[in-house]
């Protein structure tokens, strides 16, 4: 393309997967911090319409193609592309996100330019586009490749540690054929216990919170020193033998020790910040107090609270 004196090569093949491979982890990384699970063939279709938009370089000059609003309407589909179907919050979060990434891959990728390149390379506009007067070096893709997957990785880490330490305490209920409990609970990232069957989060709670939901069959068999799932199974109709896990743990003074767990209809965490309902959740029993002041009886695990940050 020539213009004004400005004569760029523009390899097609090379600028397609370049933006490609920035896009998909910009998406990953956005994926990660919002908590949205995305399957690969959705972040490459959400990646691969990032890519197609990049074209515009090539296009003669088009005030409306690189205008604020496309590129905001093409920011949508990749996210769309990617994630749908999401909730407006979880939607808005997702776009600010993904903005937030771009513009820490993009100035990670121009600081690596200028820090590495022995002659300075200048970077032009043209149809909204940066252009690169020098070739382009894959180090610098490689850039900002690692910044995506810091940001992916550790941004969720900080993230979730800066908002369970506002929200530690919360209210749960817990409701099971047509019965609730309700009692609080301690936001606890070190419980990442999941029932090995289902990959389903468990949550611990003290056995006295239960004693009216639970039949008093399943009390004494946890109350006793070893758990016979065999004779307890025997003991209970089909409705509860359906709803029993066992959870393998480690703890101090014990290892591969097991938990019996029971599967709830639903349960429900009340915090400052709303109302957490989840089904696909497992509730495991132990025989003992989680504090000696009682101010908990029960850990949550953090992956309950993943999807609302």
């Amino acid at each position: 393309m020539q213009d004004s004196g400005l004569l760029v090569k523009v390899y097609v093949d090379v600028m397609l997967l370049i933006n490609f491979i920035m896009d998909f982890f910009i998406l990953w990384a956005t994926g990660k911090l919002t908590g949205t699970k995305a399957r690969w063939c959705r972040l490459i279709a959400g990646a691969s319409c990032g890519a197609i938009y990049s074209l515009v370089i090539i296009l003669p000059q088009s005030h409306i193609l690189t205008s604020l609003a496309a590129k905001i309407i093409c920011s949508i589909v990749m996210i769309l592309f990617a994630f749908a179907p999401l909730s407006f919050r979880l939607f808005v979060r997702s776009i600010v996100y993904l903005y937030i990434i771009s513009f820490v891959m993009g100035g990670a990728v121009i600081a690596a330019i200028y820090m590495t390149d022995k002659s300075p390379t200048a970077i032009q506009a043209w149809n909204g586009a940066a252009l690169l007067t020098n070739s382009f070096s894959y180090k610098w893709l490689t850039v900002g490749i690692c910044v995506a997957l810091i940001v992916g990785w550790g941004g969720i880490s900080y993230l979730r540690k800066n908002w369970l330490h506002n929200n530690l305490l919360s209210t749960l209920v817990i409701h099971l054929q047509g019965h609730e409990v309700t009692m609080q609970a301690l936001l606890d990232t070190g419980n990442q216990l999941v029932d090995p069957l289902t990959q389903q989060p468990v949550i611990v709670v003290e056995i006295h919170t239960l004693k009216h939901l639970l039949p008093e069959k399943i009390l004494q068999a946890i109350s006793e020193e070893e758990l016979n799932m065999t004779m307890l199974s025997a003991q209970l109709d089909k409705e509860w033998t359906g709803r029993l896990r066992l959870i393998p743990f480690n703890s101090v003074g014990r290892i591969h020790g097991l938990m019996l767990g029971v599967r709830p209809d639903y349960i429900e965490v009340k915090s400052r910040g709303g109302i957490i309902k989840r089904e696909d959740v497992i509730i495991g029993i132990i025989n003992r107090n989680l504090t000696k002041e009682g101010k908990y009886q029960a850990l949550l695990n953090s992956r309950i609270i993943q999807k609302t940050m």
